[in-house]
């Protein structure tokens, strides 16, 4: 075993070096030293690729722009499928508003040199200063509140497909970086119709909590029978048997959603050098003895990995949640994954969007959904629903 660690030392640099990029050194700290045997085992995975470079870049072909010709990307954001519509990003201090009987919200997409499509054919904003100091190549943020209680093992985030997938060469070994560095995360990409979920407080990179100051408005009707969690909170969620009002549901953009807030939500502060700080001192019923400091994103995410936590903790409606997940690793405007080479995601995706979705997984009911899709220049921007 020593002789092969040895052999695989400088992979085991260049992997260290990976995960501070990809979650911070705190985060990457406590993956690689939580378990001896885990930098090894991070360390032979990125062997793998650090050994085969030349010959995978080969099998998987063109990446950049080589691979998406005219196609530039697109993104839009709703609360359901039925009414997702194109979102403008990099318009950091105007988000997109979500409003449906489950969920509302703002919505800001952040995405590095974003040559692509926006809302009304203006001139995209191609960078922000938010990158600047980031390695980062894409962040999507939420600032929103549940309409009904759901506990944190029901509020899941990922993606999902309606067709199957069609995997690429060495696929399994960025699954297995994605479960080393998130064990709570659970998928089935071989599946008709593939997905991937993460509880959303293992996933997300920064969590914010704060109070709401008036009620949600045009809730779904609840269920009559809560539910009661293992910690003994009762959970009032949706009655999903009854159909839902589509006519409730919207998506739009904003102006001046720092200055004129939507009633249900606060004033949206994250933008320019204001951005989002971990802050979960209302997350818990209770901080006495809290099993994680309010500030400490590596323990909150470690602490919700175990499945008796997740399913004691309760998202409510009277709180506002400020949740932010970023990457270094997917370049959105080209689909080009890098972990150790490129692989262009394009090809694989079986004319496919990629969506990022929050759901309840108990009443399969979506939060928000941003979508993001590669299209022809040609196409102006509208919100006509295209066929997938």
């Amino acid at each position: 075993m020593n002789a092969l660690a040895k052999r695989v030392g400088n992979s085991s640099f260049e992997c260290q070096t990976f995960l501070n990029e990809c979650f911070g050194p705190s985060v990457a700290a406590n993956q690689t030293t939580a378990r001896p045997d885990r930098r090894l085992e991070l360390a032979l995975i990125s062997h793998v690729y650090l050994d085969t470079t030349a010959k995978l870049e080969y099998l998987f072909g063109a990446s950049g722009q080589a691979a998406i010709g005219n196609r530039k990307l697109r993104c839009r954001i709703g609360p359901s499928l039925d009414t997702l519509a194109v979102a403008n990003i990099n318009d950091e201090k105007n988000p997109h508003f979500i409003d449906s009987p489950y969920f509302t919200g703002y919505v800001s997409v952040r995405v590095k040199n974003f040559k692509g499509i926006t809302a009304d054919g203006s001139k995209p904003i191609e960078s922000l200063p938010y990158f600047e100091s980031k390695k980062r190549l894409f962040s999507v943020q939420v600032c929103g509140r549940f309409k009904h209680e759901y506990t944190a093992d029901d509020v899941v985030f990922g993606s999902e497909f309606e067709k199957k997938v069609i995997l690429p060469t060495g696929s399994w070994v960025a699954l297995k970086f994605a479960n080393l560095i998130d064990p709570a995360l659970k998928n089935d990409v071989y599946a008709d119709k593939p997905w991937l979920w993460s509880p959303a407080l293992c996933s997300m990179n920064i969590v914010n909590v704060v109070k709401a100051e008036n009620p949600v408005t045009n809730a779904h009707p609840a269920e009559s029978n809560p539910r009661t969690t293992v910690g003994g909170q009762t959970v009032t969620g949706p009655d999903t048997s009854k159909s839902k009002n589509v006519k409730l549901e919207v998506s739009k953009l904003t102006k001046s959603a720092d200055e004129k807030p939507e009633p249900q939500l606060t004033k949206w502060a994250w933008f320019g050098p204001d951005e989002l700080q971990e802050s979960t001192q209302l997350l818990l019923s209770s901080r006495e003895d809290s099993p994680f400091p309010s500030d400490g994103i590596s323990e909150r995410r470690k602490y919700f990995q175990n499945e008796n936590a997740r399913k004691e903790m309760v998202f409510k409606p009277d709180y506002i949640y400020n949740f932010e997940i970023f990457a270094p690793f997917m370049n959105l405007n080209t689909f080009d994954l890098t972990l150790g080479i490129n692989i262009n995601l394009l090809q694989y995706l079986n004319k496919q969007p990629i969506r990022l979705i929050s759901k309840s997984l108990s009443k399969n009911v979506p939060f928000y959904i941003i979508e993001f899709d590669l299209v022809d220049e040609s196409e102006n921007g509208t919100d006509d629903d295209d066929e997938q």
